[in-house]
């Protein structure tokens, strides 16, 4: 046990170090792959969203606003602490787990910044919001945020670790 324990603080511990360096530039990558995805909305067709300094600043046809992406991503840690902690991190079929992983949890962060963005106009700018939005808009895009951000980015990242561990590990206990 404990040197699955230690896997997962170190692997914790440098994919943190890690995530934070690599946060601006990855920003910019998801800020890219969500602009054209946020113009499908008629109210977005204007905008633009481009990463400083840890946050996606939206700007174009709509009021500015600056959404938090760092807040969005540091599930990545996590991710990267499961993986390692399990038996045998370096076998290909954690690596391949681990790898597919990343892919589904960096998709799901450009879903993010798109609801993120979604829910910034839909709560935070008063008049502006009230009119393009209404009540029904102000809580399904605050509940929506809310939801990812307390329960899904980890979620996701937990049942891809689970999912691509678990037939391994059920199968050594009913043996053993």
């Amino acid at each position: 046990m404990w040197p699955r324990v230690a896997r997962f603080v170190v692997a914790f511990v440098l994919a943190a170090v890690a995530w934070y360096n690599l946060t601006p530039a990855y920003d910019a990558v998801i800020a890219g792959a969500a602009t054209p995805l946020l113009k499908i909305d008629p109210r977005f067709r204007a905008a633009h969203l481009a990463a400083a300094d840890r946050i996606i600043k939206v700007t174009g046809g709509v009021p500015a606003a600056d959404v938090p992406a760092d807040q969005l991503t540091y599930n990545v840690i996590l991710l990267a602490a499961l993986f390692a902690s399990n038996r045998r991190p370096f076998r290909d079929r954690n690596v391949i787990g681990f790898l597919l992983s990343t892919a589904i949890v960096m998709v799901l962060h450009v879903i993010a910044v798109l609801l993120s963005v979604e829910s910034t106009y839909a709560v935070r700018m008063g008049p502006w919001s009230a009119a393009h939005y209404g009540a029904a808009g102000y809580y399904f895009w605050s509940y929506a945020e809310i939801f990812y951000r307390l329960v899904g980015m980890f979620g996701v990242v937990f049942v891809c670790w689970w999912i691509s561990r678990a037939p391994d590990e059920s199968v050594r206990r009913r043996r053993g």
